[in-house]
Parts: C-alpha cells; sequence; structure tokens
C-alpha cells in the first residue's frame, strides 16, 4: 500500500468528477471519485473501533476480490495502486473501470432479449456453483462488456466459499438482485428464460429447485400487485 500525502492526493484529485459521497462528522465527503484521466478512485472511511473491517480493510478485500473473480475469468475493474491517506482518515484504491455498459443502462435503452436472458440466468448460476455470494449484485453492478461477456464492479461485499452455494444463500442472493423495481421491471418479460437457465445445470433437488422457483416468482408477484394497488 502506497503513502499518500494531503497534498499529493489533492493533486491527484484536481478536477476530478464525484460519482458517490457521503455525510461523515457533519461534512459531505466523497466516495467515488472519476479522475480527469477517467480512471476511478474509491475512498474508504477507516474504522475508529476493531471490526471487521478494522481487521481486513475494504481496500484489502477490494484487491483480493479483483484477483480471485480474475482467477475464475469474470471479468472486472483492473487495479492500478492502493493508498493510505492518513491526513484523510482514508485507504483508497485507484483503478481502470471495466468498460462497457451497466446491466441497468442497457435496460433504459431496451428491454433484456431472451439471448441475454439466458446469459444472464447462467451467469447467475456460474457464481452459485463456484461459491462466490455477492451481496452487492445488482443490475448496476453487472456489466455487459464491450467485448460480450458479463462481468462486476463494486466487488467489497463479496464471499468466496470452497463449494457451490446452499439454498440458503442462493434464495438471499435472490433477494439482493431484486432489490430495486427497475431491475425487477427490467427482467420481467423474460424472467420464465433467466430462471430456466439457472435451473437446467444447477443440479439442484426437484424439491430445492421448486423452493428457489417459488421465491423467485414472488419478486415478480409482489411487483405486479404494488403497480395494481397504486393505479
Amino acid at each position: 500500500m502506497q503513502s499518500l500525502s494531503l497534498s499529493e492526493y489533492n493533486n491527484l484529485v484536481e478536477g476530478a468528477e464525484t460519482l458517490t459521497s457521503e455525510f461523515v462528522d457533519g461534512r459531505i465527503w466523497p466516495k467515488v471519485l472519476r479522475l480527469e484521466d477517467q480512471s476511478i478512485l474509491k475512498l474508504f472511511r477507516l474504522k475508529r473501533f476493531i471490526t471487521s473491517a478494522r481487521l481486513i480493510p475494504y481496500v484489502t478485500r477490494f484487491q483480493r476480490h479483483v484477483k480471485r473473480l480474475e482467477a475464475v475469468n469474470i471479468p472486472t475493474v483492473r487495479i492500478n495502486v492502493v493508498y493510505n491517506i492518513t491526513a484523510i482518515n482514508r485507504t483508497a484504491v485507484h483503478y481502470w473501470p471495466l468498460e462497457g455498459r451497466t446491466l441497468r443502462e442497457h435496460c433504459e435503452i431496451r428491454p433484456m432479449d431472451i439471448h441475454q436472458a439466458k446469459r444472464f440466468g447462467r451467469f447467475f448460476l456460474f457464481l452459485h456453483q463456484n461459491g462466490i455470494y455477492f451481496r452487492s449484485i445488482h443490475f448496476g453492478n453487472i456489466v455487459l462488456t464491450n467485448d460480450h461477456r458479463i462481468g462486476l464492479i463494486d466487488v467489497v461485499d463479496m464471499r468466496f466459499r470452497r463449494r457451490p452455494l446452499n439454498m440458503r444463500l442462493r434464495i438471499r442472493n435472490l433477494h439482493h438482485l431484486f432489490r430495486y423495481d427497475a431491475d425487477i421491471d427490467c427482467l420481467a418479460p423474460v424472467r420464465q428464460i433467466f430462471i430456466d437457465a439457472y435451473c437446467k445445470s444447477s443440479g439442484l433437488r426437484p424439491r430445492n429447485e421448486s423452493r428457489l422457483r417459488h421465491h423467485f416468482e414472488s419478486y415478480f408477484q409482489d411487483r405486479t400487485t404494488h403497480i395494481e394497488r397504486s393505479t
């Protein structure tokens, strides 16, 4: 980890665009910055108390998770350098973004088609079969790359297990995937293609497959009911 003085930090972020920020100690602090060269600087606040984030800093997790994803051939960001910026009580990772368009951005332009839904279902299964539990998964963190692959960004909140995920974690991950109404609406027309692609090669027992399908469909039923009540 490279130390960065306050003046060096200020020079680095000069002219940068703040993408996300947080309110801490009575002021607004940047969390993610796009630098002038289009690279990204993601800042992590150092915790004051002993927590898991203190024992294994977020910047370290970010590095580890990028390497683990690369090891299973999942496209993700390309890290340039990580920083320790004691003057502002932050660590930071400086990286090049994954080139492409997020799934959410894609859905804002055109509906998801059958081919994409099938690929997406297979990709979601690939994560689970390889023991990858991505708590922050949603359509804004899934990228359709310029070379027609599916990748992941914002990969701090992630776990890697030695075995495929059990049913409890698979169902919980469905909840994470469909936390936003816009994402549910995007997949709704081709949702059967998605879940069929997931289940086809999953090796799940019939009872577990039925349970997973029930939870999956409930997100769309709940969304439809909400829309009907509001109209």
